[in-house]
């Protein structure tokens, strides 16, 4: 009799921390796998639907934008224009003993396959170019908006010393961090 009254009340003792709860092992065996079956659902719907459209151009170097340029009036030109763009290039400011950073993505626009060829062909010229512009330039410089024109046309210069096969038409930056 003494053990039928206690065994009640070490039901309610064992069920009375957690009655509705879910018990860690359950979550372990359950929850898991399904917050992981989810990210990869998260994954392949952003890889499928999102990343094809705004990864149209391939290997970063060479866009269409003529056909763009020719449906929105600024066309001008009989050749349509090309975009060879150099991703991604890190330096350190003048003055700045390697404390602070410029991250930069820099696209050049060019009349015609030839000279979009001569630039994939002298990328490194093209970097080295660029990598000591940039580097020559202080924080100051790079800061204020008003030098990026200074700045570009000082890089359009440099790069038609280079070039061979024509001339560049314009020098955007799509990417301008400074850390």
């Amino acid at each position: 009799m003494a053990k039928e009254a206690n065994a009640p009340e070490g039901g309610q003792a064992a069920g009375a921390g957690n009655p509705k709860g879910v018990s860690a092992k359950k979550l372990m065996i359950f929850g898991i796998p399904v917050f992981l079956v989810q990210l990869i659902l998260i994954f392949f719907v952003i890889k499928i639907f999102i990343t094809p459209a705004t990864s149209s151009a391939p290997a970063g170097h060479e866009a269409a934008a003529g056909s763009a340029k020719e449906a929105s009036g600024h066309g001008g030109g009989a050749e349509p224009q090309s975009l060879f763009v150099v991703k991604d290039l890190i330096v350190n400011p003048a003055g700045t003993n390697g404390t602070r950073f410029l991250l930069t993505t820099v696209g050049f626009e060019v009349s015609g396959p030839e000279m979009m060829k001569e630039l994939e062909m002298k990328e490194i010229q093209v970097r080295d170019i660029l990598n000591t512009i940039l580097t020559s330039k202080g924080l100051d410089e790079l800061v204020d908006v008003n030098q990026r024109e200074i700045l570009r046309s000082e890089i359009a210069e440099r790069m038609n010393v280079l070039l061979k096969n024509g001339t560049l038409s314009s020098v955007y930056f799509s990417k301008f961090i400074i850390q």
